[in-house]
């Protein structure tokens, strides 16, 4: 239990530890040798004062016999004094066999059975003294005979009891003795164990203080970041760790020199990509540059002749049909449809190149919801027709008036829902209008082929379309939707696509209700 309790934090020395438990050890073995001596020589102590008495019980008996014998009392009381006079004897008794005092001295317990005793014993042991009996005996000495030899040595004994003679002995020098000896074995003891912690104290730190070195070293060089080596002294096995640490700092020191040489050269080579990915980013920018540059130029450039057919076209046909020539008309219109294909194509490509060089600005106007529903409905509704599609306006908004860029929003809605009716076939496509204190929102519904979560994540990549069986199918540039993104992100809104595969598609335009004073 003791040795369960004996535990130490991590904060204590191993000193100190190592003190403590040799001193615990001392500490226990020095109890149980000082509990051991202590028990041998106060038993040795009893013995030897038992003897002592025993002896001292033994003379008075015998030199009781003629006084006991004669009746001469004062011979008894003489002996008895000379009894007296040893410092452990406090009063003696001298009685007949049937128990009649015949002389006393001093207070002895009330007289017991004596009868039956033959030796010398204890009768009575109480904690502060002892009440010794011995028989007084008469003791004949005969020499005899046997068949012509005389022994002159050995003598045949006979005897008589006629008396007892008790000696009551204090245990007070006894005990006083034995409280004697274990204040000395303790007090040796302590001193023993005080001396034993100084010697253990001063061999202990001359024994760890290379470790605390060390230490201390270790501790330095986690403070300061630097590889410290430490003194390789003390014992074999504080040598053995100093040299570790030592091998683990040259180590460390190498480790060190090559990441130097690693970043240094590594810098440099930092240095030539960067200069070589500046040169790459000037030269994109440039080419980039000339690239809207050019598109912008090559795509005014096409528009002109581009109007111009579809003007002629439409002067063409007039023409035809003021002659019935009907059977010209639908190949004039073929070409005039192809060619407003071609101008919107154009366009988108002109208005990409101008969002691309940063020239396409914001106009904000004032117009009414009910004028661009109308817009909505005067072009979107022709065109659902195509493919036998309904199209409709919810408009659950609570403005009239709008400030915004009336135009990109517009080229915005009519994007989604041409591309809602592109991609429906005898469905339904729906505008619904909504509004809170900050924004206005534009939802446009079908129920057409709908979207992967893959055709999601590049649907509003610029030229990138759903896929090639579908671009053959469906037709088109994919400008349409990345034009829309960019003409909702310069007004400063959001557009997102929720859609699943043969579900139909919900595209939603937030932009911000600009507030006018």
């Amino acid at each position: 239990m003791l040795l369960k309790n004996l535990t130490f934090s991590s904060n204590t020395s191993i000193k100190r530890q190592v003190i403590s438990f040799l001193v615990f050890g001392v500490v226990v073995m020095t109890f149980i040798i000082s509990a051991i001596t202590a028990a041998g020589v106060n038993q040795q102590s009893r013995q030897l004062m038992l003897n002592n008495a025993f002896q001292i019980s033994q003379g008075l008996a015998n030199q009781s016999v003629y006084p006991v014998l004669s009746g001469a009392k004062e011979n008894a009381l003489d002996a008895i004094k000379q009894v007296l006079g040893f410092p452990s004897v406090k009063a003696v008794r001298l009685t007949s066999v049937q128990g009649d005092t015949f002389a006393s001295q001093g207070q002895l317990p009330t007289t017991l059975k004596l009868s039956g005793l033959t030796e010398t014993k204890i009768i009575n042991e109480q904690e502060q003294h002892w009440l010794i009996a011995s028989p007084i005996k008469i003791i004949d000495l005969d020499t005899s005979e046997d068949e012509g030899f005389a022994f002159e040595e050995e003598q045949a004994q006979t005897s008589d009891i006629i008396g007892y003679a008790e000696v009551l002995v204090s245990k007070e020098i006894l005990l006083a003795t034995q409280a004697r000896v274990t204040l000395f074995i303790t007090i040796s003891g302590v001193v023993s164990v005080i001396l034993l912690g100084y010697i253990l104290n001063f061999g202990l730190k001359r024994l760890f203080n290379p470790l605390y070195k060390l230490a201390d070293t270790m501790d330095e060089a986690k403070q300061s970041g630097e590889h410290l080596f430490a003194e390789v002294q003390g014992a074999k096995e504080i040598r053995m760790m100093a040299n570790s640490y030592n091998n683990m700092m040259e180590v460390l020191d190498k480790q060190d020199d090559e990441l130097r040489l690693h970043r240094d050269t590594l810098e440099k080579e930092v240095q030539i990509r960067t200069r070589e990915i500046i040169v790459a980013r000037d030269a994109a920018l440039t080419a980039s540059r000339h690239k809207s540059e050019f598109m912008a130029n090559i795509s005014h450039e096409l528009r002109t002749p581009i109007q111009s057919i579809i003007g002629y076209s439409e002067i063409v046909i007039e023409e035809l049909e003021l002659e019935g020539n009907f059977e010209l008309i639908d190949d004039i219109e073929k070409v005039e449809k192809n060619a407003q294909r071609l101008l919107m194509l154009i366009n988108g490509l002109l208005d990409l190149a101008k969002i691309e060089a940063g020239h396409l600005d914001v106009n904000l106007i004032s117009f009414s919801l009910a004028e661009l529903k109308q817009n909505m409905m005067d072009t979107i509704a022709p065109l659902s027709k195509q493919n036998n599609n309904t199209f409709s306006i919810d408009d659950q908004s609570q403005l009239t008036t709008v400030t915004q860029d009336k135009e990109k929003l517009e080229q915005a809605l009519l994007n989604l829902l041409s591309n809602a009716c592109k991609f429906t076939n005898d469905g339904n496509v729906k505008l619904l209008i909504s509004n809170d204190a900050n924004n206005l929102y534009f939802q446009v519904q079908d129920t057409g082929i709908g979207l992967t979560k893959e055709q999601q994540d590049y649907i509003f990549d610029a030229f990138k379309q759903v896929d090639g069986s579908q671009s053959r199918k469906f037709g088109g540039t994919g400008l349409g939707l990345a034009i829309t993104k960019k003409f909702v992100e310069l007004m400063q809104g959001t557009i997102r696509v929720n859609s699943e595969q043969n579900q139909g598609s919900r595209f939603t335009i937030s932009v911000p209700i600009v507030k006018t004073t």
